[in-house]
């Protein structure tokens, strides 16, 4: 049995660390997709700062495995995919996460799209292909709960993308930096219907230089008065020449009008200008209006990323 350490995560080199972990976890588990994708790791951690919820786990200098705690009550793990998954890793890894969670303790605000699940539980995630994880969060008293995550993917190899058909006095185009206060404000607006969004102008604003981040894949429709009804953002894998939208949005007054696919659509000619021979997406069972918004733009769905809760609070 390997012998680990851990420390909590320290800054930029880790986040290096975590991208070239997330791009060969994604290798090890293509055609499929994997947790967390290059893109969700800098979404996270420039958007919102979790830097006191990771924790990263190393065998022999080299990175094995890390937590990411999203409280109140959900962790996203992941351990090198290269080997066969170590039991020993992974009961280490959620004691800690179930130490973070009684931290947070009962009572706290729950946004919706975790309400399904329950207070004093902690969540996290197990692909439907991944059965050696499913076993291990079994064999520790983890129970499947009635909520998924749909694992999207779409070839760029194929035929041309013809460029999305929009409304009059609407335009496509990306953001600026005189654009942030509309930015932000559309995805607050956008994310509402799942609880207030922690995003700021200046979270955004860090967002916008972090690594990775290419302002031409961040992409609004705008209508005539300049106002931002549809979003999304882009993010290139160039290891595996994979590309990945993390997020996407739309104004919930202006949604099933086809602004957030027009976006989408456009992001996706992007990335296949730009040499990705994949794109991915994924979304919440909740979500019944991105499940219909993302086969209707080309994606199939690859896998699915259950949730699994122990009751870790009374």
């Amino acid at each position: 049995m390997a012998a680990y350490t851990s420390r909590a995560y320290s800054g930029a080199e880790d986040l290096k660390q975590l991208i070239r972990f997330a791009e060969m976890a994604s290798a090890a588990r293509m055609p499929r997709s994997t947790y967390v994708k290059p893109g969700d790791i800098i979404w996270a951690m420039y958007n919102v700062d979790y830097s006191d919820d990771i924790r990263l786990w190393f065998d022999d200098d080299s990175l094995a495995g890390y937590a990411l705690f999203e409280a109140p009550l959900h962790v996203d793990f992941d351990i090198r995919p290269d080997r066969p998954t170590d039991a020993a890793l992974l009961d280490t890894i959620l004691r800690w996460a179930e130490e973070r969670r009684r931290a947070v303790g009962l009572g706290a605000d729950i946004p919706k799209a975790y309400a399904i699940l329950g207070d004093g539980v902690l969540s996290t995630r197990a692909l439907l292909s991944d059965h050696e994880r499913i076993d291990m969060l079994e064999r520790r008293g983890y129970a499947r709960a009635n909520r998924f995550g749909m694992l999207y993917s779409q070839s760029l190899l194929d035929s041309e993308i013809d460029p999305p058909q929009l409304e009059p006095g609407l335009r496509l185009r990306h953001v600026t930096k005189a654009d942030l206060e509309e930015r932000v404000d559309l995805h607050r607006d956008a994310w509402s219907v799942w609880g207030q969004s922690k995003a700021t102008v200046e979270n955004y604003r860090r967002l916008r230089a972090a690594p990775r981040y290419d302002a031409e894949l961040d992409l609004v429709l705008e209508d005539s008065r300049g106002r931002f009804l549809a979003y999304c953002v882009g993010w290139l894998d160039y290891a595996n020449a994979v590309g990945h939208f993390e997020p996407v949005g739309c104004r919930p007054a202006f949604t099933g009008r086809g602004f957030a696919r027009a976006v989408i659509i456009e992001g996706l000619r992007r990335m296949k200008a730009r040499r990705m021979r994949t794109a991915l997406v994924a979304t919440e069972s909740a979500n019944a209006p991105a499940m219909r918004l993302y086969p209707s733009c080309g994606f199939v769905e690859v896998d699915r990323a259950y949730h699994y809760t122990r009751r870790v609070l009374d």
